[in-house]
C-alpha cells in the first residue's frame, strides 16, 4: 500500500535545487555538444564544400545547422567507395578481406551505419544518447525543435549511390539524371521541407496551401535543379572518377557516337597516353561528348528558369485572389520580387553549377583545362546578387 509522507519546506528547496542544477547540467551538455557538431560540419563543409559554407549563410538561422547537416551528409556519402582500387591499398585489402570472409564490402558497412544512425534520430528524436555522429547530432536537434525533415529522401539518397557504386557508370545522359534525382533533389526537397516549417514560414505555408499547382512547380524545379547538378557534378568529377577509381562518368552512348573509348579516358586522365596527337585526338572527343552532356545540365537550368518565373506570377495571382487570407495580406509586401524567402533560397543550390556551366563554356567544354581546375571565386558576389534579383 502507497504510503504518504509529507516533505519538509527545507527538503523540498533542497530538491528544487538538486532538479535546477541537474536540468541546468543537462542543458549545458547539450548545448556544448550541438556546438561541437556544428563547429564540426561548418568546418567540414568549409574546406570540403565551400558552395555549401557559403549558401548557408541565406538560410534562416533557425534552420541554418540542419541545412549544413543536409550538405554535409552529400559531402560525407560520396566518400563512401568500394576500398579504393589500388589493390596494395590498406582500404582495398580490408574490404576484400570483409568480402571474402563475411561477404560484405566496407562499403556495405558504411552504409549501413548511415542507415542506422538515420533511424535512430528519426524514431527517438527526444533520447538522450550520445549518438557521436554531428550531422545525425544536428539533424536530431532539428527534429527536437519542430523542423519538418523526412526521413525518406535521406535513404533515396543512400539507395541511389550505393547503386553508383555497383553500377559504375551511365549508358545515357538520361541516366545521370535519374541518379541526380535520387540523390540532389532529394537534398533539395529536403532544403524545401525544412524552411516551410511552420515556425520558420507560416505565410509561405499558406500560400502553398491555396495552389497544388504552385507546389507542383517548386517541387519540380528542385528535381530539374538536381538533374542539373547531377550532370555537372559528374562531368566536373570525370579527372578524380577516372583517375583514381577507375569510373567513367560520362554518358557511354555518347562515347560510342564519337568514337571514344573508356581505355582512353582512362589513359589520358591516369598520364599513361605520352603521344602528342593521341591526346589531341582523344581530348577533342571527350570535348564533343562533354558538350553534349552539358547541354542536358543547361536544359535542366533553363526548365528551372521557366518555372520560377511561372511560379513568381501565379503567386501574385493567388495573393490577388484570397483577399481573406491575412496571414498572405499581411506578408505578401514583404516578399523580394514577389517570392518568399523560404521558396526562392533552397533554389540557390543551382548557382554553383550555373557558373560552373558557363565556365565549361568559355572555355570550350575543355574539362583538362587549368581553369576549370581552380576554384570558383565568383560565387559569393554571384549569390548575393542573384538573391536580390530572384535569380538562379
Amino acid at each position: 500500500m502507497f504510503s504518504y509522507r509529507r516533505i519538509s519546506q527545507s527538503q523540498m528547496q533542497y530538491i528544487r535545487m538538486y532538479q535546477r542544477r541537474y536540468a541546468s547540467t543537462n542543458t549545458g551538455r547539450y548545448e556544448q555538444q550541438l556546438y561541437k557538431a556544428s563547429e564540426n560540419v561548418n568546418t567540414l563543409l568549409e574546406k570540403h564544400d565551400r558552395s555549401s559554407y557559403i549558401l548557408a549563410q541565406y538560410m534562416p538561422e533557425p534552420c541554418r545547422n540542419a541545412f549544413l547537416a543536409i550538405r554535409a551528409f552529400n559531402l560525407e556519402i560520396n566518400k563512401i567507395n568500394d576500398g579504393g582500387n589500388n589493390a596494395a591499398s590498406v582500404a582495398s585489402k580490408a574490404s576484400n578481406q570483409l568480402s571474402s570472409s563475411m561477404g560484405i564490402l566496407t562499403a556495405d558497412m558504411k552504409f549501413k551505419f548511415w542507415s542506422d544512425s538515420l533511424s535512430r534520430v528519426f524514431t527517438d528524436p527526444t533520447s538522450e544518447k550520445d549518438i557521436g555522429e554531428p550531422i545525425a547530432i544536428l539533424l536530431r536537434d532539428a527534429l527536437r525543435n519542430d523542423l519538418n525533415l523526412d526521413i525518406s529522401p535521406f535513404h533515396q539518397f543512400l539507395q541511389t549511390r550505393r547503386h553508383f557504386l555497383k553500377s559504375k557508370q551511365f549508358q545515357t545522359v538520361d541516366d545521370i539524371c535519374a541518379y541526380g534525382e535520387g540523390t540532389y533533389s532529394q537534398l533539395n526537397y529536403l532544403t524545401q521541407g525544412l524552411l516551410l516549417s511552420p515556425s520558420i514560414s507560416p505565410s509561405a505555408i499558406s500560400l502553398l496551401e491555396h495552389s497544388t499547382s504552385l507546389q507542383n512547380k517548386i517541387s519540380d524545379i528542385a528535381a530539374h535543379i538536381g538533374q542539373a547538378t547531377a550532370v555537372g557534378a559528374m562531368i566536373l568529377g570525370l579527372n578524380y572518377y577516372s583517375g583514381t577509381r577507375n569510373q567513367i562518368t560520362l554518358p557511354i552512348d555518347l562515347m560510342t557516337k564519337h568514337d571514344l573509348s573508356q581505355e582512353s579516358v582512362l589513359r589520358i586522365t591516369q598520364g599513361h597516353l605520352k603521344d602528342e596527337n593521341d591526346i589531341k585526338e582523344v581530348k577533342e572527343k571527350i570535348q564533343n561528348v562533354v558538350y553534349e552532356t552539358a547541354v542536358s545540365a543547361n536544359d535542366h537550368i533553363l526548365a528551372a528558369r521557366d518555372k520560377l518565373d511561372k511560379s513568381r506570377n501565379e503567386i501574385i495571382q493567388v495573393v490577388n485572389e484570397n483577399k481573406n487570407d491575412k496571414l498572405i495580406q499581411l506578408n505578401h509586401k514583404k516578399w523580394r520580387k514577389n517570392l518568399p524567402d523560404v521558396i526562392f533560397t533552397p533554389f540557390m543550390v543551382a548557382i554553383p553549377t550555373t557558373l560552373y556551366l558557363q565556365k565549361l563554356e568559355k572555355y570550350d567544354f575543355d574539362v583538362f583545362h587549368p581553369k576549370l581546375q581552380q576554384k570558383e571565386w565568383r560565387l559569393p558576389w554571384t549569390s548575393f546578387r542573384n538573391y536580390y534579383q530572384r535569380n538562379i
